[in-house]
């Protein structure tokens, strides 16, 4: 995967498919947003956000339904002071996500793809956010960068879920 900080507001990054998250993630499921909490670290050099999911189904890795998984990730506001960059995804408590992860060092989930692995499902209907990032994608074999214009995409869970069987 691509990524480039680009100035203070802006985040440049590979642009990845459904299929690509998937390929690139150890796990991928849907679940609901319990809560989250920022914790600094040992030294108080960086913040993090601990989002807690519970799993509502697998598509692909180890979670269970029911299971309340955790999704860690740099960044967040602690003690008045705020850590953040582009790309971040955000959760809210009582969202329903599908997330594409990899395992990280505590037996936590990290996201795949930044803000590009983190879909908000609204009834029958999953969709990407990609605000706060400017998206590029290779022109065939020559290798280049072009931009890509998007800011959200969405598709049917149905087909999701179709896409993802099709690739593991």
């Amino acid at each position: 995967m691509l990524l480039i900080p680009h100035g203070a507001s802006a985040t440049i990054m590979q642009y990845l498919e459904i299929e690509d998250l998937a390929r690139l993630s150890s796990d991928v499921f849907e679940g609901t947003v319990v809560g989250a909490e920022t914790r600094w670290n040992a030294q108080r050099d960086q913040i993090y956000t601990i989002v807690r999911i519970r799993v509502n189904e697998t598509f692909k890795g180890g979670s269970k339904p029911s299971e309340i998984v955790t999704v860690t990730q740099a960044g967040g506001e602690r003690d008045g002071i705020r850590m953040d960059y582009s790309g971040r995804p955000e959760f809210s408590a009582g969202e329903r996500v599908v997330l594409f992860t990899n395992r990280g060092k505590n037996n936590d989930y990290i996201v795949t793809g930044l803000k590009q692995g983190k879909l908000r499902v609204e009834g029958l209907e999953v969709k990407r956010d990609f605000s706060g990032v400017t998206l590029v994608a290779r022109n065939g074999t020559s290798g280049n960068f072009r931009t890509i214009q998007m800011k959200s995409s969405s598709l049917p869970m149905e087909e999701l879920r179709t896409r993802l069987s099709r690739t593991r």
